[in-house]
């Protein structure tokens, strides 16, 4: 089973300008929206999409964010299991627990997803240990942004995945995703991930802007994790649709798992574990 855990969905209208500029150079075969993302899983042979909701800013309230994860609710129930979906929020709101229960209780999301950078918080900042606690009752994951994402006017410095040692240490319990695996500072996500049983890392949109550097970033993560980590293992599939198509996402990974010597030190079945077993074996701890 192929299960891509990292996309987004969000009604255009709610589009930010930082946004709006980015999408408008590119040229996607798919719409943006939930019948887009469908046609893109088929077209990629994917079996399954775990889709975020998204805060674009820390300015907004729950009440704002309540909107869209409506919209992720309404695209899930309506994928025919095809989708499943993570809410967000603003943790420093009064009452951001409750509605965190209203999202997993009552309208059946199966995690959460956070945007440090976006919505311009340290992850461990202890405001937040309310809501983590709760996640770790719930045995459900956190999807974080980590690393730079390299648009204005978000700060990349946020995202840093050394921010997420003491979170990890304080919460042992809780399934942590580092959203595209903290790029560019693979030395801190192997770090991560050689210490913390229960962090994982999604390798979504680490590939180069030419030809040339396509793979180089990808065979980056895959060496340092691997080098100091000592496993692969704990590496998803994911492609942060629709910033990055998921066909283009899944033949660069086949491609690069082609090109790489059964001696190596990352063997190409590792890499294609990413896409197969390692992230259903990670999807069914929590569904």
């Amino acid at each position: 089973m192929v299960i891509d855990i990292h996309s987004h969905l969000w009604p255009m209208d709610r589009n930010p300008e930082a946004m709006r500029q980015y999408f408008q150079n590119r040229n996607s075969r798919f719409a943006f929206d939930a019948d887009g993302l469908l046609a893109s899983m088929e077209a990629a042979g994917i079996d399954l999409t775990v889709v975020s909701a998204l805060a674009f800013g820390p300015e907004l309230t729950n009440r704002d964010i309540r909107g869209l994860n409506q919209y992720v609710a309404d695209a899930v129930r309506h994928s025919q299991g095809k989708l499943q979906g993570f809410c967000t929020l603003n943790p420093f709101e009064e009452g951001s627990v409750d509605f965190l229960r209203s999202c997993i209780e009552d309208e059946g999301f199966v995690g959460l997803k956070l945007h440090c950078n976006m919505q311009r918080f340290y992850p461990n900042d202890e405001r937040l240990d309310p809501v983590y606690r709760q996640m770790q009752e719930y045995g459900k994951p956190i999807l974080f942004h980590s690393g730079g994402i390299g648009v204005r006017p978000y700060g990349d410095i946020y995202g840093r995945p050394v921010y997420m040692d003491e979170t990890a240490l304080k919460f042992p319990g809780l399934m942590i995703i580092l959203g595209h695996a903290g790029r560019i500072w693979y030395e801190e996500t192997a770090m991560l991930l050689r210490k913390h049983p229960n962090i994982y890392a999604d390798i979504s949109t680490n590939f180069g802007k030419t030809g040339e550097t396509l793979n180089w970033p990808m065979q980056q993560l895959l060496q340092t994790v691997k080098g100091w980590a000592g496993s692969t293992g704990h590496l998803l599939f994911g492609s942060d649709f629709p910033f990055y198509e998921q066909t283009a996402t899944r033949e660069n990974l086949e491609a690069l798992a082609d090109q790489l010597p059964d001696g190596g030190l990352v063997k190409p079945a590792e890499v294609r574990q990413i896409i197969t077993t390692n992230t259903e074996a990670f999807f069914h701890k929590f569904i």
